[in-house]
């Protein structure tokens, strides 16, 4: 792996020392009294809790509180309108949230990195906004329908183009997967209503009422109240029944032996650099060691090949000299299938409609089409036809352009910054891989974040989640440890083996319970195999999907009908 100097953590200290700055100037010039200076520590201590609360750090139940504080601060505006300076506070602690939680992005682009912590904090504050519109009208139900909203929101942002769920309230909870075993039944989502649920009971039943008196007594007569019961029914339940599940689970299926390879090549300086036949004869020296006669599957990580010796053509595929030389060093090693990401070209035929992804070759005349992909294939046999899987999570700016039609005026932004105006091309479906009876999901990279997409593959019959990634992009900071642990929270969803393979990043595998083994180092090369058990159960989130956010989404298009009939019966 390359000795050149890399960001690192250095994007933290740039936009903490920077935004720092900036908060001192406001207090200086605008927010001079001392009642704004405590509504700045209010926003501040919100932010910092709630990035506590994210992996890698194992300490998730401080987001219990995370968000009283925002409350608390609302209380001493004392004011009901929505205004600036009631928003900025709320901005500030999201700021700081995603700066501490997400600042490593900017090693992959620094400028690109700006723009997604800046917005990411922007759409947080979304939520808030329909709260303070709510309580207005109706004001016992203002931080109830924060739950909503809040809820409303993080589906929103799984589903649309700008998509960048990273901070999903959810997926915290994958720094302690035995505590979060009830995810099967209720996904990420779940978890998102415990934190939030226990922040708002926690306010109502403490910080609400204008007599605040800290001792046992006081404490006392609140734990006892109804409020207390329910918070500690609401805090404790989750905790009892997670480790119930946790003890009493028992793995079932098919014990099947799969290799995985981390090749190990720095994305900024090597990956895309250095002779695809030297990557590929490493990957074949790893490879030897991650295969024995009872392998069934050796995964490689994504877009192992078709970069820096061509894209791979996928209408001529079989005849790809770096495909055949895979099959060659299958046949040579037990005939085990390899299932491995590629950079492939997709032709567009000319009596075909060319798609939104589609890119005109230039100086072609007629103009002929064609899409790039960011694919995983498997490879069996020589004779047979080769599967190939279209990535369809696409990283905003990096690999998709959202909303390029609304917004065409980017388009010379987007290129500047290194992103694609074009895209890459995607599927409207997911597809498995199969193998003498083994079904497996090829996962690449940024679609293991989301749930509900996974889902798709294992209503196809997938009985592992194989997750090829690249995850050396942002340094040796928490990123790809956050990657890693949020793998564990589909492990649990489906009650699946997750084995992930990393150019660079960990390499390992996650067993039904979220619990991770075979750990690689990052920055280390790996070749080996274990067992795992595939297996053929379905949840009853692999059933029902997100639908404790399809209730949210009932429950605030409700709140808000409701809150504009109060309005015009009352004019």
């Amino acid at each position: 792996m390359s000795l050149l100097p890399l960001w690192g953590h250095l994007p933290l200290a740039v936009f903490v020392l920077s935004w720092g700055v900036f908060l001192l100037l406001l207090v200086q010039l605008k927010y001079k009294d001392k009642a704004s200076h405590q509504l700045i520590l209010l926003s501040i201590l919100s932010g910092v809790v709630l990035a506590l609360g994210f992996p890698p750090l194992p300490l998730t139940p401080v987001l219990f509180v995370g968000f009283i504080p925002l409350f608390i601060l609302f209380k001493k505006i004392k004011t009901e309108e929505l205004n600036y300076h009631s928003w900025f506070f709320v901005f500030n602690a999201f700021v700081i949230w995603n700066i501490l939680t997400t600042y490593w992005v900017a090693n992959a682009s620094f400028i690109p990195g700006i723009v997604a912590i800046g917005l990411n904090s922007f759409f947080m504050t979304i939520p808030w906004i329909g709260a303070i519109r709510i309580g207005k009208r109706l004001p016992k139900w203002r931080w109830i329908s924060f739950i909503i909203f809040w809820l409303c929101f993080e589906w929103i942002h799984l589903n649309w183009e700008m998509s960048w769920p990273w901070l999903t309230l959810g997926n915290a909870w994958a720094a302690l997967p035995q505590c979060i075993q009830w995810y099967e039944y209720t996904g990420v989502f779940g978890g998102g209503v415990w934190v939030l649920g226990v922040n708002v009971l926690l306010y109502y039943l403490f910080f609400d009422s204008n007599h605040f008196t800290f001792n046992i007594i006081w404490i006392r007569q609140k734990l006892f109240s109804k409020l207390g019961v329910a918070l500690l029914v609401v805090l404790i339940l989750p905790f009892i029944v997670s480790m119930f599940l946790w003890f009493n689970f028992k793995e079932t299926g098919t014990t099947v032996e799969v290799g995985v390879v981390q090749p190990n090549y720095e994305p900024h300086y090597e990956k895309f650099k250095i002779p695809e036949d030297q990557q590929l004869f490493q990957i074949e020296k790893l490879a030897a060691a991650a295969v024995t006669p009872n392998t069934k599957f050796v995964i490689f990580p994504e877009t192992s090949f078709g970069e820096v010796g061509g894209v791979i053509r996928k209408n001529n595929i079989n005849q790809d000299q770096r495909i055949i030389r895979l099959f060659d060093f299958m046949i040579a090693h037990y005939n085990v299938p390899i299932v491995t990401g590629i950079t492939s070209l997709n032709d567009i035929p000319a009596d075909q409609i060319p798609t939104k992804f589609s890119r005109a070759y230039r100086d072609s005349d007629p103009p002929q089409y064609y899409e790039i992909e960011n694919a995983a294939i498997i490879l069996k046999a020589k004779e047979e036809p080769i599967p190939l899987y279209r990535k369809s999570k696409l990283v905003p700016g990096a690999e998709i352009f959202p909303y390029k039609n609304i917004l065409p005026f980017l388009k010379p932004l987007v290129d500047q910054l290194g992103g694609t105006t074009a895209g890459l091309a995607t599927q409207e479906k997911r597809m498995v891989f199969e193998s003498n009876t083994l079904k497996i999901a090829p996962v690449i990279c940024y679609e293991s974040i989301y749930g509900q997409f996974v889902r798709g593959y294992i209503n196809l019959g997938a009985q592992a989640i194989f997750i090829m990634t690249n995850d050396g992009w942002w340094d040796d900071t928490p990123g790809y440890k956050q990657h890693l642990a949020f793998g564990a929270l589909r492990a649990i969803e489906f009650r699946k083996p997750v084995i992930r393979s990393a150019n660079t990043g960990i390499s390992c595998f996650i067993n039904a319970r979220g619990q991770v083994s075979h750990a690689t180092k990052y920055g280390k090369e790996a070749g080996f195999y274990a067992n795992c058990t595939f297996s053929d159960v379905k949840t009853i989130y692999a059933y029902t999907g997100d639908w404790i956010a399809y209730l949210a989404l009932i429950l605030g298009a409700t709140m808000i009908l409701y809150s504009f009939f109060l309005r015009f019966t009352k004019n």
